[in-house]
C-alpha cells in the first residue's frame, strides 16, 4: 500500500470516528445553484452543470421553478441568485427594487403555435379560434397579445383561455375543442407526439417569430429568456459566471451534436420525454448570448412591449445597470 493511499484511509477513518462522512468533503465546494424555467433552455443549463468546468471548483446544480409567479417569489426572498427568467421579469423586478440584473439570453424564441386539426396559416386566422396560453400576463401571452394589438386584429374575436402551466395546456389542447395552443418547447413537440397516440393530428401553425419581425420590423429572433442574477452575487462571482459563460456555449454546441445523449440528461428535468426533447431541439432557437451582445435588440423588444403595456416592464426601461455581463 502506497503512503497516500494508506493517509488517504486514515483520514476516513478519522472522520468516520468524528461522525462526519467522507462525502461531505464533497459538499465543502461553494453552492452555484441555478434556477430554471421549465422548457429547453434549461437543459443547457443541465449540460454545463453536469459537464462544465465549473463544476471542478463549485457545486453547480439546476433546480426548476415552476411558473413565473414562483420565479418572483424566489427573487424576492432572497433564495434565488442565479436563475432563468423570461426577459422582462428581470426588468420588472429591478424596476420593483430587487437588485437584479440580466447575463445572458438563451433562447430567441421558444413558443410555437401549435395546432389541431389543420394549420392556422397568419396571425388574422386566429380571429375565431379558441386558443389556450399558459402563464397569463408573461411570455407566450405578452408576444400573442402584442402581435394582435400591432397588426390591429380584435382580441375579444379571439378565443384566449389562460392556463397555470404549459403541461396543463396540452392536456387541455387534446382533450377539448380547442383549435390551438401556444407552447414553448419541450412542450409543443410533445403536444404532436401525445397526439399521434391518440389519433389526433397536431401541427405547427405560423412562426411566431416570423410573424413578429416582419410585423415589428425587427431582426428575426424575439430575445424571450435567459440568465439574471442578483447584482451583487454576480460581482463576487464574476469569475465563475465568466467560466460558466464558455461552459453553457459548449454545452450547446454538444448539445446539438449529442441530441439523444442530451435528451436524457434533459428529461431529468423537464416534463417531457425524450424524443419530445429532441424534436424540440429544432424549434427552441437556443443561444448563448450575453446581454451586452444583442443589447440593441433587447432594447428594441423592451420598446415595443413599453408600448403595449408598460406594466409588463414595471413602467419603464430598465437603466444602464442592469446588463452585467
Amino acid at each position: 500500500m502506497d503512503m497516500k493511499r494508506r493517509d488517504f484511509l486514515k483520514m476516513t477513518a478519522a472522520l468516520a470516528a468524528a461522525g462526519v462522512s467522507p462525502s461531505l468533503l464533497a459538499a465543502g465546494k461553494e453552492q452555484f445553484t441555478i434556477y430554471g424555467a421549465p422548457a429547453m433552455p434549461s437543459v443547457t443549463i443541465a449540460v454545463a452543470a453536469l459537464q462544465g468546468k465549473l463544476a471542478k471548483q463549485a457545486d453547480v446544480s439546476l433546480k426548476i421553478w415552476r411558473s413565473p409567479d414562483q420565479l418572483r417569489a424566489g427573487v424576492a426572498s432572497g433564495q434565488f441568485k442565479v436563475m432563468m427568467s423570461p426577459s422582462n421579469v428581470g426588468v420588472n423586478l429591478r424596476n420593483q427594487g430587487q437588485k437584479v440584473g440580466m447575463v445572458n439570453i438563451l433562447t430567441n424564441g421558444i413558443t410555437q403555435l401549435m395546432c389541431k386539426g389543420s394549420t392556422i396559416a397568419s396571425p388574422q386566422d386566429l380571429v375565431g379560434k379558441k386558443i389556450l396560453v399558459p402563464f397569463k400576463n408573461d411570455m407566450p401571452d405578452i408576444v400573442l397579445q402584442a402581435l394582435l394589438k400591432k397588426l390591429k386584429i380584435d382580441a375579444h374575436k379571439v378565443g384566449i383561455t389562460y392556463t397555470a402551466t404549459p403541461p396543463e395546456a396540452v392536456g387541455l389542447f387534446l382533450s377539448k375543442d380547442y383549435h390551438a395552443a401556444i407552447l414553448p418547447e419541450p412542450m409543443a413537440s410533445a403536444s404532436m407526439l401525445k397526439g399521434k397516440t391518440m389519433g389526433i393530428n397536431v401541427v405547427r401553425g405560423f412562426d411566431l417569430v416570423k410573424a413578429w419581425g416582419q410585423a415589428f420590423d425587427t431582426k428575426l429572433l424575439i430575445p424571450m429568456a435567459g440568465i439574471i442574477a442578483n447584482e451583487e452575487y454576480f460581482h463576487a462571482h464574476k469569475a465563475q459566471f465568466d467560466i460558466f459563460h464558455q461552459d453553457l456555449k459548449n454545452a450547446l454546441n454538444w448539445i446539438l451534436a449529442n441530441r439523444q445523449s442530451a435528451a436524457k440528461i434533459g428529461k431529468n428535468y423537464l416534463p417531457a420525454p425524450e424524443p419530445a426533447l429532441v424534436m424540440g431541439l429544432d424549434g427552441a432557437r437556443l443561444t448563448v448570448t450575453k446581454g451586452s451582445e444583442v443589447k440593441n435588440e433587447i432594447l428594441k423588444f423592451y420598446e415595443i412591449l413599453m408600448q403595449f403595456n408598460p406594466k409588463l416592464l414595471g413602467g419603464k426601461l430598465p437603466d444602464n445597470g442592469f446588463f452585467l455581463a
